[in-house]
């Protein structure tokens, strides 16, 4: 094991809570690995250091917006399809044969943050915009931009830009609704772009949009796969996406008592 990966471990075993789950992830059938693992050490060679940057993201992230009331977004369905669009990438990604597949599971977890700041910082404008959205029948991002002059897409890609990540990541926020204006990212945002509307066509979980977004035709060309690699992303989706709510957002509680059993 090398000096990173010890790093990691030491990390990790302050937290008991996000060990236990790393390790029902690793034991899961999502990597099925003929052996039990039981100790973080395993677990990071089994998952890798870069689904466990978007474990880790992911935890932070939710933790900043934790406090979010009930009557704007249910946290945990907000969470849940952004979880089902970091699933969908994640498979397209696989079947395209993408070099960095984590990537594309962590920019689907991220893809909806810039609503997060919405439902934080502007409750009233963006509850009026989810108001209007209903009445009128259109898509909410649209109505975003009619009481703000914004949308969640653009404020997700500037608040990324301000932490510094990748700007693969800043793109296929910014953009996840209108790929074809990403100059520098177009595969990586379209991917995000239909990942998010197979998330939304299944309702699985929700963002507080209430309509499935419009695929873009051009960003579906350019993920160059054929129409019927859809009910295969579905079927995997089906298979891997339970797994993954587990792996983002556990249940404290129940990863504390396993990390009791120990875990080195």
């Amino acid at each position: 094991m090398n000096c990173s990966n010890q790093y990691l471990v030491d990390i990790l075993s302050e937290d008991t809570a996000l060990s236990a789950r790393l390790l029902r992830l690793a034991n899961s059938a999502m990597f099925n690995f003929p052996n039990k693992i039981d100790s973080i050490s395993q677990a990071i060679t089994i998952i890798g250091t870069q689904q466990l940057r978007a474990l880790v993201l992911a935890s932070s992230v939710m933790k900043l917006f934790k406090d979010i009331p009930e009557e704007l977004i249910n946290m945990e369905m907000f969470w849940r399809h952004s979880i089902a669009c970091a699933v969908s990438a994640r498979i397209i990604a696989s079947l395209r044969r993408a070099a960095n597949v984590e990537y594309f599971f962590l920019a689907g977890l991220l893809h909806d943050i810039g609503r997060l700041i919405m439902f934080k910082e502007v409750p009233s404008e963006i509850s009026q915009a989810m108001l209007q959205a209903k009445q009128t029948q259109q898509l909410l991002f649209k109505e975003e931009k009619e009481v703000l002059g914004f949308d969640h897409a653009k404020l997700g890609g500037m608040l990324l830009k301000e932490w510094e990540l990748p700007a693969q990541l800043i793109d296929s926020t910014a953009y996840h609704h209108v790929p074809r204006r990403s100059a520098d990212f177009k595969d990586e945002v379209a991917v995000i772009h239909v990942a998010d509307i197979i998330a939304n066509s299944l309702q699985l979980g929700s963002s507080g949009e209430h309509r499935v977004p419009t695929l873009d035709n051009q960003a579906w060309d350019c993920i160059g796969l054929p129409d019927a690699i859809i009910s295969t992303v579905i079927d995997e989706l089906n298979k891997q996406y339970n797994i993954a709510v587990e792996f983002v957002l556990g249940s404290d509680s129940q990863d504390e008592e396993v990390a009791k059993s120990g875990v080195a």
